[in-house]
């Protein structure tokens, strides 16, 4: 990406800004009407879109006509009842805040089990939450005020993150070396689970891949795979990180300790070669695309990497998929055993001993590995997504002194 493109990439962001600044200083000042009157506006344009397409039925063209019943109904309903859908999405809102006040208490239980440091705040953040979302769920429409409140203090804070964000990307601030964590606020997490999804549907939609996004002309041996796939929570995501040639991975890799539908399970970490690897995905998953992000390192940047990385198999024991007893075995570790000869660890305690999909995954593994370049994320969404990892990498290629050198596909382009 060029320099102008770059510049116009973080001068729309500043403009974004602006309107969520503002759009969050309405909703802040005229609580009673603002999601009212957002429901209402959004319904009169799927009533004029549904009139319009009523117009072009009745004058013989083609519509679905069960299609346009649906339409006029839910306009009609959003501009003469809007209270009704309101209160759908404050129902929406406090199932969302119930879940994750429940992944946190989750999370607490196995890491009061493994005597983890820091598991206070989980269990503290999953009473406030399950508090805040079983009250609304209980009576939405009494809260609608409050949930206002709380969308409109979102939008500001998000307003005035992005043009900050923007004036230090135009004005060309020097970042590279940075070693400061960041908090970061990103989109509801059911959105930015998706993003890798959403780009995979557009590269297969266009035929347009490129198999080698050069960015910077160095190099580093540090890339951050992301993975995503057509396929079921594929579509979600999964992020390894690839040390030299050295690609290390953190997951439920053990079907047998499945719980929850796989949600839950022993954490298992294999180590195998890039070489190998990633002909092994792109087979094992023809839909899957794979999205590699070189990122920088100084030459202390890199020590720390290795330092943690051998902070970690210190904490680890042999583990053997079901391959080794029985050969015909077709789960995914045996697979990949069959394919790179990779080999596989479980923790002897700690932190990562348990997996949960929620927070203790694939993606916060990655997180503590490169933290020492500077890269880490602090999700204030409180659930941790490749998606998160995704579009916070995406993001970070566009600046003008990213630390992002380099941005490869990985995709089988003959399937379409």
């Amino acid at each position: 990406m060029s320099l102008s493109d770059n510049k116009f990439y973080f001068f729309l962001t500043f403009l974004l800004g602006i309107v969520f600044l503002f759009l969050g200083c309405v909703a802040f000042i005229y609580t009673s009407y603002f999601m009212y009157f957002i429901v209402f506006g959004l319904g009169l344009m799927i009533l004029i879109n549904a009139i319009h397409c009523i117009v072009q039925f009745i004058t013989g063209t083609k519509r679905d006509f069960i299609q346009l019943i649906i339409h006029t109904a839910f306009g009609l309903l959003f501009v003469f009842f809007p209270q009704l859908p309101f209160s759908v999405v404050v129902i929406i809102f406090a199932i969302y805040i119930c879940v994750t006040g429940l992944s946190h208490f989750i999370t607490y239980c196995f890491y009061r089990r493994e005597q983890v440091n820091g598991r206070l705040a989980f269990l503290i953040s999953a009473i406030v939450l399950l508090i805040v979302g079983v009250s609304f769920l209980l009576s939405p429409i009494v809260h609608a005020r409050q949930m206002t409140y709380i969308v409109a203090i979102y939008m500001i804070y998000i307003g005035i993150r992005y043009m900050g964000k923007s004036i230090r990307e135009l004005l060309s601030e020097d970042r590279k070396d940075s070693l400061k964590r960041h908090i970061r606020v990103s989109l509801p997490v059911f959105l930015e689970a998706l993003a890798p999804r959403l780009v995979l549907e557009y590269i297969n939609e266009k035929l347009s891949v490129e198999e080698n996004v050069i960015i910077d002309d160095q190099d580093s041996p540090l890339e951050v795979l992301v993975h995503v796939s057509k396929e079921g929570t594929g579509a979600i995501g999964h992020v390894d990180i690839c040390y030299g040639d050295h690609v290390i991975a953190y997951g439920a890799y053990d079907e047998e300790s499945h719980h929850l539908f796989g949600a839950i399970g022993d954490g298992v970490l294999f180590e195998t070669s890039k070489e190998k690897y990633i002909p092994f995905c792109l087979e094992d998953d023809t839909s899957r695309g794979i999205f590699g992000f070189t990122l920088y390192l100084d030459d202390i940047q890199k020590e720390l990497v290795q330092k943690t990385i051998q902070e970690f198999k210190e904490g680890l024991i042999l583990w053997q998929p079901p391959c080794y007893q029985d050969i015909k075995a077709d789960d995914y570790a045996s697979r990949l055993y069959k394919a790179t000869k990779a080999t596989f660890y479980k923790f002897k305690k700690g932190q990562f001993k348990r997996y949960f999909v929620m927070t203790t995954n694939c993606v916060l593994l990655v997180d503590r590995i490169i933290g020492k370049s500077g890269i880490d994320i602090v999700n204030m969404n409180g659930i941790i997504t490749p998606g998160t990892y995704y579009s916070f990498l995406e993001e970070e290629s566009k600046k003008e002194n990213s630390r992002v050198l380099k941005k490869n596909i990985y995709y089988k382009t003959s399937h379409k």
